[in-house]
């Protein structure tokens, strides 16, 4: 009986190794007075161009110099960082957030060892019939880390715009999954591919 047991346990553990959700560790507002710290050794600075047109993002792990990472069109609205923290080990996804007066942007990151890669863009927001602006579902947000890949689904339905498209299109909650490839760098959803 104790030999049926132990032969049912583990696939249980061998599976909880192989996988690790990212939980919603906390959020952060850009101010580009301050710099944006998801732990002791990971942080974020913004600034902008002469000229206010766009905000840019930077990165360091501790003790190195600033990197340049990424740059939007300057937003007179919020802007915000999102952490995902790993159960296991030091492993990030840190989503950005800027919101513009008629819709937004959220770019997805990947953060590992003190290095920073860019997942893609985030065509999605939450159905709404009667909202002003789009809205994410960061809450609804679960993130799934495999092997060598991340998986990011949503436990609420969600509109998705598809590349090279205009149009959105509503998936039901758990449908819709993208894809970071962590070794290849390929970010893809399932309706892409």
């Amino acid at each position: 009986m104790r030999v049926y047991f132990i032969l049912l346990f583990i696939p249980v553990v061998s599976c909880g190794q192989i996988h690790s959700r990212l939980d919603l560790q906390k959020y952060f507002i850009v101010n580009l007075n301050e710099s944006i710290c998801i732990n002791e050794k990971n942080c974020f600075y913004f600034n902008t161009d002469s000229s206010v047109s766009y905000l840019e993002m930077y990165y360091a792990a501790v003790n190195e110099s600033k990197e340049f990472i990424d740059s939007v069109e300057f937003s007179p609205y919020k802007s915000r960082i999102y952490s995902f923290e790993s159960q296991k080990e030091s492993v990030y996804v840190v989503l950005w957030e800027i919101k513009y007066e008629y819709f937004p942007i959220l770019i997805a990151y990947y953060v590992a060892d003190g290095k920073l890669v860019r997942m893609g863009e985030l065509n999605i927001s939450l159905p709404c019939q009667s909202c002003e602006g789009f809205e994410y579902p960061i809450k609804d947000i679960q993130i799934i880390e495999k092997k060598d890949r991340i998986e990011i689904s949503f436990l609420k339905s969600v509109n998705y715009r598809e590349i090279d498209t205009q149009q959105w299109k509503e998936y039901k909650q758990g449908t819709l999954m993208f894809y970071f490839n962590i070794l290849s760098k390929e970010f893809k959803a399932n309706s892409d591919i």
